[in-house]
């Protein structure tokens, strides 16, 4: 068994990266949103962060805050917070930036959400989305009822005109890497802007990413005219979601390490539950995968708890327990209930039909997540069981369905099930309805057509 807290560099050699803050007046709270970046933490996961703040000719001390913390600062040549984006994304590019991470500069984001997307990018997406779970304050509660319903709205219409799971069309917080800037051709030069480069990147090709995030009060006086601005957003989104789609680019599976592109759903499925304590059980033969595994979900989850469990599949035995561990012995001796990752026996290569599997027994739900190229079968004993059903939202017949529920809805179940739709691509997501059956093994070991 291997636990371990510490952060360790993903890859040999700082990977060169641009956190991308547009800024007009955010005196205090750029301030507080440089402070809040976990710059150590970057470097320990072997990235190189170079914080850019893209100035829209601030009358206040926006750029003095900018230099007191070694941000670097680029006078914005436009006006609009979609110029300000597509200038700090070329200069990003231009500067030799593998990523670039674009976040608002009014605190509403939380820093740790940067490290979460770079450990995502790194694994192999093109484009990952933080989701915003906005935190409860009393006395906004009206305005952060009509901003959800506006946005809820937004997403909705987005899903359904790009045909795509797009949870949160207008996030302050993304980040994609520089060479898929060009595939993207962006224009915007509003608030529109973030709803082009997540159309655009789905009507594309790119691999999308997900993760849920926290969001809170901004600091300072919003920008943002919710009628108007909400108006030109709607427009933008009828406008990009016609973009014709285009072939996938076949070299862009062979960027980055094989391990890490295989297993890169798996991660952004741990990721979407936010979890910070997790186990995986790893047959021997896949023990370098696992704690590969394990160093990602730590590099992307500040003070996360993961644990390695190796264990001899031919012996049929996890830690005293029949092979694969069972849901409902996942509670620890201590108490905790983490969530339980199971790999399959085969090694990399060997088994084009593998399947790990996500227990999540909070939400009482399991998760099939493929790390093979080929389709795969759900056993047979879970359907037969009676006590597991498939959820209707893991279905694309169901996903803006799923999507608005989740912007309305309050519980973190049905929030949990939209962001495991939108990233498990051919994923299976299973929960259970009878409490009364015990012990259903988590692996797959027989199939059914």
């Amino acid at each position: 068994m291997t636990e371990a807290s510490e952060t360790r560099p993903l890859v040999d050699g700082p990977i060169p990266v641009a956190i991308v803050l547009p800024a007009l007046n955010e005196e205090a709270g750029l301030k507080a949103t440089l402070e809040d970046i976990p710059i150590e933490h970057l470097r320990e996961s072997g990235f190189d962060p170079t914080c850019l703040v893209v100035d829209g000719n601030s009358t206040d001390r926006t750029v003095e805050v900018a230099h007191s913390f070694g941000a670097t600062v680029l006078a914005q040549t436009t006006k609009g917070k979609g110029s300000a984006t597509r200038e700090g994304l070329e200069w990003a590019r231009a500067h030799g930036m593998k990523y670039a991470i674009v976040m608002d500069a009014d605190y509403t984001y939380p820093g740790t959400g940067v490290a979460t997307l770079l450990s995502l990018l790194e694994a192999g997406s093109d484009v990952v989305v933080g989701v915003r779970r906005p935190e409860f304050n009393p006395m906004g509660v009206v305005r952060a009822a009509i901003h959800r319903l506006g946005d809820g709205l937004l997403n909705y219409v987005a899903a359904q005109l790009s045909h795509s799971p797009i949870l949160d069309i207008c996030s302050g917080l993304w980040g994609l890497r520089t060479d898929a800037i060009a595939d993207l051709s962006l224009e915007s030069t509003g608030f529109e802007i973030e709803a082009e480069v997540f159309l655009k990147a789905f009507r594309t090709g790119l691999r999308v990413s997900q993760v849920p995030i926290s969001y809170r009060n901004r600091i300072g006086e919003a920008k943002l005219h919710a009628f108007r601005d909400g108006a030109r957003i709607l427009l933008g989104i009828v406008r990009h979601s016609g973009v014709a789609r285009i072939r996938h680019d076949p070299l862009r599976d062979q960027r980055g390490s094989t391990s890490s592109t295989q297993l890169r759903d798996l991660q952004a499925i741990c990721l979407a539950t936010n979890a910070h304590d997790l186990v995986v059980f790893s047959p021997l033969n896949r023990v370098g995968e696992a704690n590969g595994l394990a160093d990602r979900l730590r590099a992307g989850k500040i003070g996360a708890k993961i644990t390695v469990i190796p264990y001899d599949p031919v012996r049929q035995s996890v830690s005293g327990h029949p092979n694969p561990l069972p849901l409902d012995v996942a509670v620890t001796k201590d108490g905790r209930i983490p969530i339980v990752v199971s790999l399959p026996a085969s090694g990399p290569g060997g088994d084009s039909m593998a399947v790990a599997v996500v227990g999540l027994p909070q939400s009482k739900r399991i998760v099939y997540v493929p790390v093979g190229s080929d389709p795969f079968t759900v056993p047979a004993r879970l359907d037969r069981s009676g006590a597991y059903r498939l959820e209707p939202g893991s279905g694309a017949r169901f996903r803006s369905l799923a999507i608005l529920q989740s912007s309305f809805n309050p519980s973190i179940h049905q929030k949990e099930l939209a962001l495991l739709t939108a990233n498990g691509g051919a994923s299976r997501v299973y929960r259970r309805i009878d409490e009364s059956q015990r012990g259903l093994s988590l692996a797959p070991a027989e199939s059914s057509t």
